[in-house]
């Protein structure tokens, strides 16, 4: 008899145990099984059995309201994340071609909780915008988080969730109780803090609280197709609003984001002294800040930040100031602007090195255009697209450089960004 080399051995089991752990299991407020099934399936978020859930494993969550708390359990791998994920009819794993499946399973989740992240490879996906969303809450004395994290983590996926701050319902009399902060990657583990690593965030909606973003000893993430909006104390001392708040965060790329009503801060950096910053800021959309207040887009603090790399970008109605320093704070070498609109917005941005703008403004650059006199024109019929019939596109200016256009759809949502895909063809204006 032949008998298996060992090496095949340890490889079958291998398979075998990641086999066994690519599970799927169910979560439906009220119901009080094991998670096997949607009959059988945990009451709550708490009730996860995380010791069940492995790599390759996905968790689908019914629609409803849960007044608990998600806190990541087990972690996936590289290619192979945990998956956690909003029930949608269509989708294959947790739709209505599972066992005991009901369309009301097909709504949105709402969380009176929070989700904190301490694990790797985890994937969180509300499956359509908005999918699932968490009202955070405005305690007296101490600071609130809606997402959140509770040790070093790496790949994480964060996906079509919504993160409605504490002061969202009468935002123009509701005051904050604390420094609430729709997301804080901001971890100290007794020694250090921790390093949140590749995390990607897409297709989120966070208004309403002070700190959008704290985005703190992170690298190499990825921030788009996001909303962010209404970053207010509405007259508290109790936080200094930021729409982010970036310290020690590197080579981040932010795309492709609407950012408005927005109080002071848009990017600031650096809040807490020294610190090591690159970003990467295009293709956002930046509009309309509070009134009466002091909005900047991106402010340098506490020593020299950077590079930073602010390029097709398009800003309308930003009546404060654009780039600036203080506290120490500048810009390092390689920071540049480059291919941004900037429409009733002054001039340009202010950076240390700046070109090929397009501006309502005047401008003193080598090939950028100023003193427009109008910026849009309507492009209906002369493009068709599956996202929207009525797309809008910068005029064609004389500027030779590869990035010229800019589209949105009539809800001002960038849904593509130049350069233009090869299929896309445009009449020259």
């Amino acid at each position: 008899m032949r008998r298996s080399s060992p090496k095949y051995l340890v490889a079958l089991i291998i398979l075998v145990a990641i086999h066994a752990n690519a599970s799927v299991f169910f979560v439906r407020s009220g119901a009080s099984g094991d998670g096997s099934s949607w009959a059988n399936a945990w009451g709550n978020l708490g009730s996860i059995s995380w010791s069940s859930v492995g790599a390759g494993s996905t968790v689908c969550i019914a629609g409803g309201t849960y007044s608990d708390s998600l806190n990541t359990g087990s972690s996936g791998a590289s290619g192979n994340p945990v998956v956690i994920k909003r029930a949608v009819t269509t989708d294959a794993t947790c739709g209505s071609s599972t066992a005991g499946w009901n369309p009301s399973y097909d709504s949105q989740i709402v969380l009176n909780g929070t989700i904190t992240l301490q694990n790797n490879f985890v994937t969180i996906d509300g499956g359509v915008f908005n999918g699932i969303k968490i009202n955070m809450q405005n305690p007296s004395g101490n600071d609130y988080t809606g997402i959140g994290v509770a040790a070093a983590t790496n790949g994480i996926v964060l996906r079509n969730i919504e993160v409605s701050g504490p002061c969202l319902s009468n935002f123009g009399s509701c005051t904050q109780n604390g420094d609430h902060r729709s997301v804080n990657l901001n971890h100290w583990n007794g020694s250090s803090y921790d390093l949140q690593n590749n995390m990607t965030m897409q297709y989120l909606n966070l208004h309403g609280s002070c700190t959008i973003l704290w985005s703190a000893h992170s690298t190499n993430g990825i921030i788009e197709h996001s909303r962010f909006a209404d970053s207010s104390t509405n007259g508290t001392g109790a936080c200094h609003p930021n729409v982010i708040a970036e310290q020690d965060s590197t080579n981040m790329t932010f795309r492709y984001n609407e950012i408005t009503n927005w109080q002071v801060e848009g990017i600031m950096a650096c809040p807490n002294g020294g610190c090591s910053s690159s970003w990467q800021i295009y293709g956002n959309l930046w509009h309309d800040p509070m009134a009466g207040s002091y909005p900047r887009i991106l402010e340098a603090q506490g020593n020299s930040n950077g590079p930073y790399l602010f390029y097709n970008n398009t800003i309308v109605n930003n009546y404060y100031e654009c780039a600036g320093t203080a506290n120490g704070g500048s810009f390092a070498a390689g920071t540049k602007g480059s291919n941004n609109l900037y429409w009733n917005s002054g001039g340009n941005c202010g950076l240390p090195s700046e070109d090929y703008d397009f501006s309502s403004g005047s401008l003193n650059e080598t090939h950028g255009q100023g003193n427009a006199a109008n910026l849009f024109i309507n492009l209906a019929g002369r493009i068709s697209t599956a996202t929207d019939n009525n797309p809008l596109r910068v005029r064609g200016f004389a500027a030779k450089s590869p990035w010229r256009y800019w589209l949105w759809d009539s809800h001002c949502r960038l849904y593509v960004s130049s350069p233009l895909p090869k299929s896309t063809s445009l009449t020259p204006s």
